[in-house]
Formats: C-alpha cells, structure tokens, sequence
C-alpha cells in the first residue's frame, strides 16, 4: 500500500481544528456520477457545510449550521450534523442530524469531563433532510420516527423513548442499500430491551424506505446484534452475506471472548439477523489487541479487495503492558493501520497490514488517531482518509496541544 498526506483543508490552523474530535468528516459525492463533494467541518459555533466542484481542490462554504442553542427550561440542546448518504438510484442525497441535551452550554465544556457532566442521558433524537439536486437545496428537518401509531416523536423507535432509552446513528459510513430497496442505517441503543441478549449498548438498524414518490421514507427498526456493540463497520461480501466489524462497549456478563479483541458478525438477510459475534484473527490463526475505537470496512476501486482501517495492536504477551496501563480499553489509538481482509476465511491477511500513521518518538502517549472517515476518490481510485490528530481526555492542556488535520491517500499496489 502506497501512502501520501496533505494538510486538509489547506491553510487551515490548529486552534481551529481543536474545537471537537475531528475537524472536516463525512465526504461524500453528492450525485451517483461527476466528482462534485459535501464535507462537515467542525467550527466554534457552528457545524459548516463545504462544498467542493473539483473533487476537492477547491472548496467553498455552503451553510452554517449552528451547533447548541438554549431552551426554555435552562437546558441547552446540542446539534451534530452528519453522515451523508447518497441513494445509488433515485439520486436523492440524505442529511442525518442528531439531537441531545445538555444541563450546560456545551461550548463552555473544556473537555470531556465536563462534557459527561453536561450532558443529559437518553435525549438523544434522529432528524434528516433530503435534497433532490445534489446538496445545493435542502428539505425541511424531519424527525425520524418509526412507522406505526405507536410511535411519535418521544417513543420515536422501537425500544427507544426520551427518557428511557436512546439511539444514534452508527457513526461509520457508507450506509447501505438492501436488495429490497430499502436503505440500511446503523445504530447504537441504549435501550431497555432484552439487555441479557443485546447488552446495555445495543448494535441495530433501522431501515428506510422511499414512499411512491420518493419524497419521503418510511422507517422501521431492523436487526440487532448478540452481545453488546456499537460503532458498527458493515460492508458486503463477495458472496452476498454483510460483514459487521463492531467496537465491544456494552458487553453482556459474562462476555463471549477477550474484551480487547475485535467482535464481528455476519447477516445471510440484509441486516435483519446476525450471527453471534467472533473474535477478528489473522490468517495464521495469530490474534491481535484493539482499543474501543471505530474502525472503517471499505472496498477499493482500484483492486476490488475489502480493506479494514483500525487501531491494530500486538497480541498475545505484547498485549499485557498495553492492558495493564489503559485499563479502560479505550486506548492506545496508535498506530493507525490498514489491512486486508480474506473474504473467504474472514480473517485479517497479517502480511498486508500497513501502518498509516504512528505516534512519533517523544510524543505524548495520549494522542489518538482515529475517528477518521475514508472514502474512494472516483479520479485516482485511490482511498483518501481525512484524519486530524486528537488527544485522550486526560492530555494536559489539551486545547493547546497540536491538531492538524491531514487526508492521506492510500494506493494498493500490485
């Protein structure tokens, strides 16, 4: 794998990037043809909208969204805005926002201490809009809401009701289309709902679809994974079946295999049932350490192959120093490799992992790389990354520290 970085966005500064984990996220072509893009790049009060023509060489803003806004009980309701998804064959390009409460301004939060503090557990709502002409106009906010009398917008999905249980989208890109026309969203719950099968976080789906005149979806909550997941990396197989890659969060007791292994789950029916989750292992049978960090399945235009982005670390006896200095499982976030996947074994091919980006020597042991969003660039058919470096919770003075951004471009070679 060949692997080139440039600064992204151009001149951009650091105290810019430093206002949220990741500076510019969700790519996407807004039309099933042509290289015109949206992209989602954080600012101090806002979440902007960047619109580039040429595949991004140049880019100009196309909205601001503003990210919090105070209600009238004294509480302050947060906005994120993002993912994109692109439907293959009506055109349609879907915009998700999500909903959240918080006992503070959000933006006062000086990291993520206070950000626990602040928030207000299970306010979490779904709402999209839809554009018709590739982005340039949008439709009215929608909240998503189950189809069904018993649903509205407080009990908004199955096993979901403001108070008692939440669910957001899945975070990892690019969503899917089943063969039945419907799109495939992933999510993560935290529902009530029969926890001794699914755990208190809950790896599911819900599933649009488009009514006759494609001007709107009908939404129904679809499968759901054993164990305990989220952060879901879902992506099909030559064979038909979708593989799930999944980050271990809210396991249930006693859980299926080691806590720092890497859960994956397979669906035969388009995400409506799963197979209990095994542990991801190397060709050779060897196994390998992971952080609870997102990771990305994507397949390459330019040689076909399925492709895992992770946070890979040593196993076996590597691991113990690794284990005993983050108990918490949600670190070290370095390296950042990429690796190949063996679609018939299901397994990861040791000898194609390549390490994207690394901690340099010196450097704070608290920096992280991930929550990264790669796409496949359709001029050079490479797989472009966007990535800004980020720092865990406990990184003193973190709003000073570094945080540029890069987008990597990474080359399968022959």
């Amino acid at each position: 794998m060949k692997i080139t970085c440039e600064m992204h966005p151009e001149g951009q500064s650091d105290e810019r990037n430093a206002f949220g984990c990741f500076s510019c996220s969700y790519p996407t072509y807004v039309a099933a043809s042509g290289v015109a893009m949206v992209e989602v790049r954080r600012a101090p009060d806002a979440h902007e909208i960047w619109r580039s023509e040429d595949n991004g060489r140049a880019w100009s803003l196309s909205e601001r969204v503003p990210n919090e806004e105070a209600l009238e009980d004294g509480t302050w309701a947060q906005w994120l805005v993002g993912p994109f998804y692109l439907d293959p064959d009506g055109g349609q390009l879907l915009r998700f926002e999500a909903y959240s409460q918080h006992r503070t301004q959000p933006s006062l939060n000086a990291g993520y201490h206070d950000h626990v503090k602040s928030f207000m557990p299970n306010t979490y709502r779904l709402f999209y809009r839809i554009s018709r002409d590739g982005g340039l106009n949008w439709g009215e906010q929608r909240q998503l809401i189950e189809d069904g009398a018993e649903f509205d917008a407080t009990h908004w999905a199955r096993g979901v009701t403001v108070g008692s249980g939440a669910a957001v989208a899945g975070e990892v890109p690019p969503y899917l289309k089943r063969a039945d026309g419907r799109i495939s969203i992933p999510v993560q719950r935290r529902s009530p709902d029969n926890q001794d099968a699914w755990g208190t976080i809950q790896a599911g789906r819900l599933n649009g679809a488009w009514i006759d005149d494609g001007s709107d979806l009908k939404w129904r909550t679809g499968g759901t994974v054993h164990g305990g997941g989220c952060e879901q990396t879902v992506a099909p197989l030559r064979d038909g079946r979708w593989l799930n890659i999944m980050r271990v969060q809210g396991q249930i007791e006693p859980y299926l295999f080691d806590v720092w292994q890497r859960p994956y789950a397979l669906s035969e029916d388009g995400g409506d049932t799963w197979s209990v989750p095994q542990p991801l292992r190397y060709d050779d049978g060897g196994e390998f350490t992971t952080p609870r960090a997102w990771s990305q399945l994507i397949r390459s235009d330019a040689d076909g192959c399925l492709y895992w982005i992770a946070n890979i670390l040593p196993g076996g006896d590597a691991s113990e120093e690794i284990r005993r200095e983050w108990p918490s499982r949600a670190d070290p976030r370095y390296p950042l490799s990429i690796a190949r996947i063996d679609e018939a074994a299901l397994t990861v091919v040791r000898d194609s992992v390549t390490t994207i980006v690394d901690r340099e020597p010196g450097e704070s042991k608290y920096v992280r790389f991930s929550n990264f969003f790669a796409y496949n660039d359709r001029e050079t058919g490479e797989i472009a990354l966007l990535l800004m470096k980020a720092y865990h919770e406990d990184q003193p003075d973190q709003p000073n520290m570094p945080h540029p951004a890069w987008r990597f471009r990474l080359a399968p070679q022959a």
